[in-house]
């Protein structure tokens, strides 16, 4: 990586470092969202916003990359925390991805399909919300709710990247369960958050290129 690469990723970084204060206030003003004390929140951004940076460089799918970054944070510590997803986060997030694809569009053209984009966040938020009625606990609705704005975002790319954020997800899912139970933390009754998986697959997915084509 060359000095003036190193310079933006080390720049983002720093900025998203820096929004780890406003997203603090924001967390502890929503009516479902949580108190946290100064660092981890800032600490978290700054690494996953370099570590995107990093990744998608000069992509098509940095603004993708650094949004989805903000998200798994952001919501990830409120679920781990509390089981819960806030609605003044995920409600307004599907705009935001949209408006986001929208724009890597016009940047980049053929960069993906807005219209595919559109079309699997539909499929799967209708799978998903479906899932939520009949799963009786073990899919929250504010699963159901989080994800229409990360399949817009890997759909965009393509029909296999957002079947392969889904399918890393499962997997993260299924390992902390595993290994939670493994150490004694869980049993088989115990809540395993789902969001922090989702967010982290569609994350992935968007950060790490060919991840994919490697995985199908």
């Amino acid at each position: 990586m060359s000095w003036p690469a190193v310079l933006v990723v080390v720049a983002a970084g720093a900025v998203g470092a820096g929004v780890g204060w406003p997203t603090r206030l924001l967390l502890a003003r929503l009516r479902r969202g949580t108190v946290v004390g100064p660092g981890p929140v800032e600490t978290l951004l700054g690494v996953i916003t370099a570590a995107g940076a990093a990744c998608a460089l000069g992509a098509p799918t940095v603004l993708l990359v650094v949004w989805a970054g903000w998200l798994t944070v952001t919501l990830g510590i409120v679920d781990l925390r509390h089981h819960r997803l806030p609605d003044a986060i995920t409600r307004p997030a599907v705009a935001v991805s949209a408006g986001l694809i929208i724009l890597t569009s016009l940047l980049w053209p053929g960069s993906g399909s807005l219209l595919r984009a559109f079309v699997v966040a539909g499929v799967i938020g209708v799978l998903f919300g479906l899932l939520a009625r009949v799963s009786r606990g073990g899919l929250g609705r504010g699963d159901a709710k989080l994800v229409p704005s990360l399949a817009l975002l890997t759909g965009y790319l393509s029909v296999g990247a957002a079947v392969t954020a889904l399918a890393l997800a499962f997997v993260l899912g299924a390992v902390v369960a595993l290994v939670g139970m493994a150490i004694g933390r869980l049993d088989r009754r115990s809540a395993v958050p789902f969001g922090p998986a989702l967010l982290l697959g569609c994350w992935l997915v968007l950060a790490v290129p060919g991840l994919a084509a490697a995985v199908s």
